[in-house]
């Protein structure tokens, strides 16, 4: 039976959050696979307001609502905007710097156009003047008279869908988009000034200042985090405990179904279970420099998730993460390998959250299991995030031209 996800009366939140989810799927290292979602989504949140793990590229947070300004002026808005950002990709794609282009391979067939993808990102950091517009609202409001029978008065007194200090479309938009995604001095000092009046305090805010280096690992991984005070940095101590210590059940996991597998007679071209005994060991041996599990508040955690999430972690989440904790506090990481307490809490949480989905013991599914499942360490959408600071501090670093003045 074939899978369907229908958009049924979702807000642009709801929608990102399913988008991510999907996305994640598609992504082995990142699946889900413990239920540890809901935590690592509200750190998420806390950390980088707004942002989606499909935000490619910072200049897209201009793009759309220029391509909307343009659809607004046309007869027909709706379908203005839809072919203007199919237009883009052909447009971007013969420009310099188009990595990160949405599609990339399915050209002007791509099925989620970038306003659905930016649109929650474009209400919170205000560059929509009104959060809660939808698009096809920005597309028929924007540029209308606001009342009054002043004729003089009929340019001021216009409804404007977009912050009236967005800078302007370059020359040629959309047919062309000169630079492609590289921003000029005047757009990247404009989003950094969007960030730090829309998300100040976090660790967003934090790095719009202090440029991440290109190539960190995580958030935690960068220097300048250490002079971070109140709540970015309560936050972010505890993003890198609980991905610290929750990195160990992830591996755990993968080593037993490595064995399940491989005690199946399926055939594998890596030797998997050396590869993730490997990699425990390593993790027990990092595991007290990166945090000290006795000293690690996890109730603090949780009540920070909680306000963020404006909801309750599920229970047995909640249980899950508690119960891994006491047993770091109780037994050396190192002898978590071959721990029977370890491996029932694995085996239990899993069957918990996927049911009959559920690996371990089920000789179906384990024959499709190609080697890793949610094994990478959380770093919090970092990557993509990384990818669009990195944008605007270049940005930044350009001189800025003529018309910028």
């Amino acid at each position: 039976m074939t899978s369907l996800i229908a958009w049924l009366d979702a807000s642009s939140e709801e929608q990102r959050r399913m988008r991510d989810i999907i996305h994640l799927f598609a992504d082995r290292d990142s699946r889900d696979e413990l239920g540890l979602g809901q935590i690592r989504d509200a750190l998420s949140d806390a950390l980088f307001p707004g942002t989606s793990t499909l935000h490619t590229r910072a200049r897209y947070l201009l793009l759309v609502p220029w391509v909307f300004q343009e659809a607004a002026k046309r007869l027909n808005p709706t379908a203005e905007v839809d072919r203007m950002e199919r237009r883009l990709i052909s447009a971007i794609h013969d420009s310099e710097d188009y990595a990160g282009l949405l599609g990339m391979q399915a050209g002007a067939a791509l099925k989620t156009l970038p306003s659905s993808i930016y649109w929650s990102m474009l209400r919170r950091y205000r560059i929509l003047s009104d959060s809660s517009l939808r698009m096809q609202d920005a597309l028929i409001l924007d540029g209308q008279r606001l009342g009054g029978d002043d004729l003089s008065d009929a340019t001021r007194h216009r409804f404007h869908a977009w912050s009236s200090t967005m800078p302007r479309a370059p020359i040629g938009f959309p047919t062309v988009v000169a630079g492609g995604f590289a921003l000029r001095h005047e757009e990247a000092a404009w989003l950094c000034e969007r960030i730090l009046d829309a998300v100040p305090g976090t660790l967003m805010a934090h790095f719009a200042i202090n440029p991440p280096s290109p190539d960190s690992q995580a958030p935690w991984a960068e220097p300048s985090t250490q002079y971070l005070s109140g709540e970015a940095k309560a936050y972010l101590g505890h993003a890198r405990s609980f991905s610290a210590v929750m990195h160990g059940a992830q591996l755990l996991y993968n080593l037993m179904l490595a064995e399940q597998h491989q005690d199946a007679g399926f055939d594998s071209d890596r030797d998997f279970v050396a590869t993730y005994r490997d990699e425990l060991d390593v993790w027990a041996e990092r595991l007290p420099g990166d945090v000290d599990v006795e000293m690690w508040n996890i109730e603090d955690l949780l009540v920070r998730v909680h306000s963020e999430r404006g909801a309750p972690v599920h229970p047995r989440s909640v249980r899950f993460v508690r119960d891994w904790r006491d047993l770091l506090r109780d037994t050396p990481p190192a002898h978590l390998l071959s721990h029977p307490r370890a491996r029932k809490l694995i085996s239990d949480r899993e069957r918990h959250n996927k049911g009959p989905q559920a690996r371990l013991g089920n000789r179906r599914r384990l024959q499709s299991w190609g080697g890793s499942s949610g094994s990478g360490a959380m770093t919090f959408r970092w990557s993509s995030v990384r990818t669009i600071l990195t944008d605007i501090h270049n940005g930044l670093d350009r001189e800025p031209e003529p018309d910028d003045a």
